[in-house]
Protein backbone atom coordinates (compact mmCIF):
# COMPACT_ATOMS: atom_id res chain seq x y z
CA UNK A 1 0.00 0.00 0.00
CA UNK A 2 1.14 4.07 -1.07
CA UNK A 3 0.13 6.79 0.83
CA UNK A 4 -0.04 10.26 -1.18
CA UNK A 5 -0.97 13.33 0.76
CA UNK A 6 -2.96 15.26 -1.39
CA UNK A 7 -1.27 19.09 -0.97
CA UNK A 8 -2.64 22.06 -1.99
CA UNK A 9 0.30 24.05 -2.74
CA UNK A 10 -1.04 27.75 -4.05
CA UNK A 11 -3.33 27.00 -7.29
CA UNK A 12 -1.50 23.41 -7.50
CA UNK A 13 -3.74 20.61 -6.30
CA UNK A 14 -2.20 17.22 -5.85
CA UNK A 15 -5.79 15.69 -6.38
CA UNK A 16 -6.70 18.01 -9.51
CA UNK A 17 -3.02 16.99 -11.36
CA UNK A 18 -3.77 13.63 -10.31
CA UNK A 19 -7.40 13.55 -11.96
CA UNK A 20 -5.81 15.06 -14.92
CA UNK A 21 -2.84 12.26 -15.28
CA UNK A 22 -5.33 9.59 -15.26
CA UNK A 23 -7.64 11.08 -17.49
CA UNK A 24 -4.63 11.58 -20.83
CA UNK A 25 -4.63 8.28 -22.48
CA UNK A 26 -1.11 6.75 -22.39
CA UNK A 27 -0.83 6.77 -26.08
CA UNK A 28 -2.45 10.38 -27.04
CA UNK A 29 -2.65 9.35 -30.75
CA UNK A 30 -5.44 5.72 -30.30
CA UNK A 31 -6.55 6.92 -27.00
CA UNK A 32 -7.21 4.92 -24.04
CA UNK A 33 -7.75 0.93 -24.25
CA UNK A 34 -10.72 -0.38 -22.06
CA UNK A 35 -7.90 -1.98 -19.52
CA UNK A 36 -6.36 1.74 -19.10
CA UNK A 37 -9.90 2.64 -18.64
CA UNK A 38 -10.57 0.20 -15.68
CA UNK A 39 -7.35 0.74 -13.87
CA UNK A 40 -7.71 4.43 -14.25
CA UNK A 41 -11.35 4.30 -12.74
CA UNK A 42 -9.84 2.71 -9.67
CA UNK A 43 -7.31 5.18 -8.79
CA UNK A 44 -10.07 7.81 -9.60
CA UNK A 45 -12.13 5.48 -7.51
CA UNK A 46 -9.66 5.75 -4.37
CA UNK A 47 -9.13 9.27 -4.98
CA UNK A 48 -12.95 10.22 -4.70
CA UNK A 49 -12.71 8.43 -1.51
CA UNK A 50 -9.55 9.75 0.21
CA UNK A 51 -9.73 12.31 2.85
CA UNK A 52 -5.96 13.85 2.73
CA UNK A 53 -4.33 11.21 2.01
CA UNK A 54 -4.70 9.18 -1.65
CA UNK A 55 -3.61 5.32 -0.63
CA UNK A 56 -3.39 2.89 -3.50
CA UNK A 57 -2.69 -1.05 -3.92
CA UNK A 58 1.22 -1.25 -5.08
CA UNK A 59 -0.46 -2.17 -9.16
CA UNK A 60 -2.46 1.11 -9.08
CA UNK A 61 0.48 3.05 -7.83
CA UNK A 62 2.52 1.50 -10.09
CA UNK A 63 -0.50 2.90 -12.99
CA UNK A 64 -0.38 6.33 -11.34
CA UNK A 65 3.78 6.55 -12.08
CA UNK A 66 3.17 5.96 -15.37
CA UNK A 67 0.94 8.29 -16.35
CA UNK A 68 2.60 11.15 -14.28
CA UNK A 69 5.45 10.35 -16.16
CA UNK A 70 4.13 10.83 -19.72
CA UNK A 71 1.82 13.64 -18.52
CA UNK A 72 2.31 16.83 -20.53
CA UNK A 73 3.26 19.97 -18.13
CA UNK A 74 1.88 23.05 -18.85
CA UNK A 75 4.62 25.43 -17.70
CA UNK A 76 7.97 25.12 -15.56
CA UNK A 77 7.42 24.97 -12.15
CA UNK A 78 8.68 23.36 -9.01
CA UNK A 79 5.87 22.40 -7.48
CA UNK A 80 5.13 20.47 -10.76
CA UNK A 81 8.60 19.02 -9.55
CA UNK A 82 7.17 18.53 -6.15
CA UNK A 83 4.47 16.44 -6.86
CA UNK A 84 6.05 14.54 -9.31
CA UNK A 85 8.65 13.44 -6.90
CA UNK A 86 5.72 13.00 -4.09
CA UNK A 87 4.05 10.39 -6.20
CA UNK A 88 7.36 8.44 -7.59
CA UNK A 89 8.81 7.91 -3.44
CA UNK A 90 5.34 7.67 -2.19
CA UNK A 91 5.77 5.12 0.93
Amino acid sequence: MKHITLEVLGDVSYRTIIEQAVQLPLDRTNGATIDEMRKGIRVLDCLEHANGVLELEDADWEYLKAKVEHMPWSRVDRRFVQFYDDVMQAN
